[in-house]
This record gives structure tokens, sequence and C-alpha cells, in this order.
């Protein structure tokens, strides 16, 4: 039997050792700074009117997905964040707008097409009754912009990234490559979202990324 002295040492033994770990957990947090040096601009949002977000009102979202979809690893988010920083025009977009009147039913900071909006509805006990479609096939363009609109509001559409990355069996490899940090994790992330090939001004955001995360 342990005498209550030794008791008390390993009690605070474990209370200095647990201290480090608690702050560790809160450096995985991604920051309004780390956002920033990712989407440049992001700090200020002047249009277009509700859609545009700046970095500190992306950051709890973020944090809130990231969490959700159990992406933990540096690589992973910093992929995730560079894809839906490229895709939102620096978080201006949260529905396609391009090319002029843009296509029906894609949105999210990830840019989803109307498939992958309908899967994801699907996937969220508190919407899926809202549609009763199961598929987008001969669907009109109004019909996929309701479908879109679920989806939309901030805790789902900052989600979206996170999502299809946890989710979609094709960015399995990815992800297990993407927690190396290595380049070729996120091209294959890319190709995963269906890009299958990553010009320069895409790779740029992968390499801010990288460097914000320290990954």
């Amino acid at each position: 039997m342990r005498s209550w002295l030794s008791k008390t040492f390993l009690f605070s033994a474990a209370c200095v050792f647990a201290t480090p770990v608690l702050n560790q957990r809160r450096s995985e947090q991604i920051t309004p700074d780390q956002i920033l040096k990712i989407a440049p601009n992001s700090n200020s949002c002047p249009s277009p009117q509700g859609e545009c977000a700046t970095n500190t009102q992306a950051a709890p979202f973020l944090n809130e997905a990231m969490s959700k979809y159990q992406i933990s690893s540096p690589g992973e988010k910093a992929s995730v964040l560079a894809l839906i920083a490229f895709e939102s025009g620096n978080f201006k977009y949260n529905i396609n707008h391009f090319p002029a009147p843009g296509r029906p039913g894609q949105g999210t900071r990830n840019m989803q097409t109307a498939p992958f909006n309908l899967k994801y509805v699907k996937s969220i006990p508190e919407l899926a009754s809202k549609t009763t479609h199961t598929s987008v096939d001969g669907l009109s363009p109004s019909e996929l912009n309701d479908i879109r609109a679920l989806v939309l509001p901030d805790k789902y559409s900052w989600a979206s990234g996170a999502w299809y990355l946890a989710t979609e069996s094709s960015c399995t490899s990815a992800r297990k490559v993407l927690q190396t940090g290595s380049d070729d994790g996120f091209i294959a992330h890319m190709k995963c979202v269906g890009i299958p090939s990553v010009g320069s001004d895409r790779m740029a955001y992968w390499q801010a990324a990288k460097k914000a995360l320290n990954v």
C-alpha cells in the first residue's frame, strides 16, 4: 500500500505531465492569423454581400468542422484550408458565379457540385428530411439551388471540405499521404475532389497553408 505522501506525489506528477498535453490540444486550433496567411486579404470583406466572410468569422466554423470530421493532422488541415481558400476566392464566395450566372446547385466554401451537395444534405440528420430527392438527375436549376441552399449556412458550408475528405472513399489513400505533409498528398487530394491537374496558382495556396500550419 502506498503512503499518503506517495499518492500525493504521484498525483502532482500526473498533473505536471498532463499540462503540456492540454496546451498541445489548444495549439491545434486553427487561428485567424494562420487563416489570413493562407487566404490573403480575408481580414476584410466588402463584397459580395451575404457571401463574403473574414478570417476571424471563418476560424470557429473551421475548427468545429475539423473536430466533427476528425481531420486532425496538420497536413490534412492544410490541404482542406488550401482547397476552400482557392475555391471560394479567399472566402468571398459561397456559391458558384462563374461563368455567369454560375453553375446551378454548386456551392459551399468547398464549391461542391450538386450531386455532392445532395449527398452532404443526406448525411446531416437535421437536413436529410428537408429534401425528398435521391438524385440530381433531371432536376431543374431552381431545384438544384434549393438543395444547395440547405448547406449554405455557415455551420454546414465551412464544414463541406472536411466532410468530403473524411467521407469520400476516393480520398482514403490521399489522407494517408497528406498526413506526411508531402506535395503528393495535396495532389492526391485534388484528384479525389475532381481536379486532375494542379496548377501553380492552386499549389501556391497549399504551400502557404503548409507554412502557416508548420507542416
